[in-house]
C-alpha cells in the first residue's frame, strides 16, 4: 500500500500521500518489459541482418569468389571466437544481472576481468591455428596479428550489446547495430581501393572500435549509478564461486553451439576449397538474420524469466509460438529470394547450387530457433547441465559428418552437416520434455496417493 506523510502549515496539518509527490519509477525489468525489449532486440537483428546483406552484396560485387573465401574464412574465426568469449560473459550477466540486486557492480568488474583474460588468450590460440590451418594465409604474421586484434574488438562489442540487454537497456541496441552496419558499408569500398588487403576482416574490426569506444563510457555511468535495481531472486545472494561457475558453463556452451557454428565457413574452405566457402559464407550470413530475431526473444526471455521466476514457463511458450512462426515466414522468403539474389551478384553462385544451400540452412535455423528458447529458459534457472549435454551431442554430429559432407558436396554439404546438428538438438529437447512431464504427472499421483 501506499504510504501517508504529515505537511505541516502554519494553519493546518494535511496528509498527502507520499507516492503523490515521489512517483516510484517504472521497472526496467519483468513480463511487462519482455516483449519491449525483445522487440528492441529484433528491430536490432532486422536492422543488422539487412544492412548485413548489404555488405556482403557489395563484398560479392567487389570480390570473386575465391578472393572473398578467403576473408570471410579468416572473418569467421575472429567472429566466431569473439561471439565464444562474449557470449559466456553476456549470457552469464543476463541470467544473473536482474537477479543480483546490489551484486551487480562488483560481478561486472569480475566478468570484464574474466572477458579479457579469456579474449587475450583466445585470441593468440586463434592466430596461430588460422596461420597453420588455411593454406592461403599460411605464416602471415599481419593476418595472424589481425585476427588477434578483431577478436579482442569484435567480441567487446558483442559483450556490451549482452550488457545493455542486461541492465535494461534494450532499446540503445538498434542504434548500435545501425551505426556499426553503416560503418562497415562505407570502409568496405574505401578499404578495398586504398590498402587492398582483408577489407572485409578490417572494416568488422574498425567499426567495431568506434562503437565501443562511444558506448562504453554510457554503460559504465548506468553500471555505478545503480539505478532500477530489481531486489535478488538468487536464495543466499550470489557469490563469487556462482559467478564464476556460471560463466565458465556458459563460455563451453557457447563454444559448442555457436562458435562452432560461425566457424563453418572456414571448415568449408579448408575441406572444400575458397569458392565454395565464399558461398557457404555468403549463404549461412543471410540466414543468419533468422538466427538473430530469435536469439532476440530467447535473449530477452533470460533477462526477464530470472527477475520473474515464477512466470518464465509462460513467457517461454508465448516466446516460442513467436520465434518459430517467424522464422518459419522468414526461411520461406529466404528460400524464395535469396538464391536469385546471389546469381545476380555473381553467375558463379548459381552454378554453384546457392538454393540448395540456403534452403537447407533455413530448415536448420528454424530448429535452431526453437533450441534458443528452451535453453534460455534453463539458463534463466542458472540450469546449464542439460543444455550442456546437448551441446555436446550436436557439436560431436557437427564435427563428425562436416569434413566428410563438405568434402563430397562443398557447400550443400556443410549446410546439410548443419542441418543434422540441429535435428540433434531438436530430438534431446522432445526427449527431454517428455521425461519432464512424465516425472511431473508421477510425482502428482504420489501425492494424490498419499493425500488419500
Amino acid at each position: 500500500m501506499a504510504g501517508w506523510c504529515l505537511v505541516s502549515r502554519p494553519n493546518a496539518t494535511l496528509m498527502v500521500r507520499a507516492n503523490a509527490i515521489v512517483p516510484a519509477p517504472t521497472s526496467r525489468f519483468g513480463t511487462k518489459r519482455l516483449y519491449r525489449d525483445a522487440g528492441s532486440m529484433a528491430s536490432s537483428s532486422v536492422a543488422n541482418a539487412l544492412l548485413g546483406i548489404g555488405f556482403w552484396a557489395i563484398a560479392a560485387k567487389i570480390f570473386p569468389p575465391a578472393q572473398l573465401g578467403v576473408m570471410t574464412a579468416v572473418l569467421a574465426v575472429i567472429v566466431s571466437v569473439g561471439v565464444v568469449i562474449a557470449a559466456g560473459v553476456g549470457d552469464a550477466y543476463a541470467a544473473l544481472f536482474p537477479a543480483a540486486g546490489d551484486d551487480r557492480r562488483r560481478f561486472y568488474r569480475i566478468g570484464q576481468r574474466t572477458f579479457l583474460a579469456l579474449a587475450v588468450v583466445s585470441g593468440v590460440v586463434a592466430a596461430v591455428c588460422t596461420t597453420r590451418l588455411l593454406q592461403a594465409v599460411h605464416g602471415s604474421v599481419g593476418v595472424g596479428i589481425l585476427v588477434a586484434v578483431g577478436i579482442l574488438v569484435w567480441s567487446r562489442l558483442a559483450l556490451q550489446n549482452a550488457t545493455l540487454v542486461a541492465l535494461g537497456r534494450a532499446s540503445w541496441l538498434p542504434a548500435a547495430s545501425i551505426a556499426v552496419s553503416v560503418i562497415k558499408i562505407v570502409l568496405l569500398p574505401i578499404l578495398a581501393v586504398t590498402i587492398a588487403w582483408h577489407a572485409v576482416e578490417l572494416s568488422f574490426a574498425l567499426s567495431a572500435i568506434v562503437v565501443v569506444l562511444i558506448l562504453r563510457p554510457m554503460v559504465a555511468r548506468v553500471i555505478d549509478t545503480g539505478d532500477e535495481l530489481p531486489t535478488t531472486t538468487i536464495p543466499g545472494g550470489l557469490t563469487v564461486r556462482t559467478f564464476n561457475k556460471f560463466v565458465g558453463q556458459t563460455v563451453l556452451s557457447s563454444a559448442l553451439s555457436m562458435g562452432l557454428l560461425t566457424v563453418t565457413p572456414f571448415v568449408v574452405a579448408v575441406f572444400a576449397g575458397p569458392k565454395q566457402g565464399a558461398l557457404f559464407s555468403l549463404a549461412l550470413s543471410i540466414v543468419q538474420a533468422l538466427d538473430f530475431i530469435g536469439a532476440a526473444l530467447a535473449t530477452s526471455l533470460v533477462v526477464h524469466a530470472s527477475s520473474a521466476p515464477e512466470e518464465a514457463d509462460t513467457m517461454a511458450r508465448a516466446i516460442l509460438i513467436r520465434a518459430v512462426a517467424l522464422a518459419a515466414v522468414g526461411a520461406a522468403v529466404l528460400i524464395a529470394v535469396a538464391p536469385l539474389g546471389l546469381r545476380l551478384l555473381n553467375p558463379q553462385y548459381g552454378a554453384m547450387g546457392a538454393t540448395g544451400v540456403i534452403a537447407a540452412l533455413s530448415v536448420a535455423a528454424i530448429f535452431h530457433c526453437v533450441y534458443l528458447v528452451w535453453a534460455a529458459l534453463q539458463r534463466s534457472r542458472r540450469n546449464m547441465k542439460t543444455p550442456l549435454v546437448f551441446d555436446g551431442i550436436a557439436a560431436a554430429v557437427l564435427v563428425a559428418t562436416m569434413p566428410f559432407l563438405c568434402r563430397e558436396h562443398g557447400a550443400l554439404g556443410g549446410a546439410w552437416a548443419v542441418l543434422l546438428a540441429q535435428l540433434a538438438l531438436t530430438v534431446g529437447i522432445a526427449v527431454h520434455f517428455l521425461a519432464t512431464t512424465r516425472r511431473q504427472r508421477l510425482g502428482k499421483r504420489h501425492v494424490s496417493a498419499g493425500a488419500n
